[in-house]
């Protein structure tokens, strides 16, 4: 994170599929996180999704509609991004997020197979930003109980 968002993530989402929504609200409700833009491949369709989920868990300030994935990763006021594309994409889309210098949250399945999956941790740890799967179970009091 730069200095200017030392108490706050800055996060970026790259696609607006269903399970997309669940973790808008999370950011929100973070309290140390901000959500700066959601991009697509289409701008309506940001634009849609975003005014979708103001109506039911709106952020302070409304994150900015972008029109292309290359766009959102090539803004400096974002520290992470949050990739939930179909499984068979996010292989590149976590290498080029950890080039930008963007930390990862990754949507599960990981990747097509553990090869993919090396090569995209590989790709942060040379790039100095932290990767994260999205099983949130491993993170909940359920699994101690377990």
């Amino acid at each position: 994170m730069s200095a200017s968002s030392s108490s706050h993530c800055r996060w970026g989402i790259l696609g607006t599929g269903h399970i997309t929504r669940k973790n808008w609200q999370a950011v929100r409700d973070a309290g140390n996180a901000m959500l700066i833009a959601v991009a697509s491949r289409d701008v309506a369709k940001s634009t849609q999704f975003i005014a979708e989920c103001q109506e039911s868990a709106p952020h302070p300030q409304k994150p900015e509609a972008l029109g292309s994935y290359e766009e959102l990763l090539a803004r400096t006021d974002i520290d992470a991004v949050y990739i939930p594309l179909p499984t068979g994409v996010r292989k590149a889309w976590v290498i080029r997020a950890a080039e930008a210098g963007k930390h990862v949250l990754v949507e599960k399945p990981l990747g097509v197979n553990a090869d993919d999956v090396r090569h995209m941790i590989a790709a942060c740890d040379r790039h100095g930003v932290q990767f994260m799967d999205g099983v949130m179970f491993m993170h909940g009091r359920r699994l101690k109980r377990l």
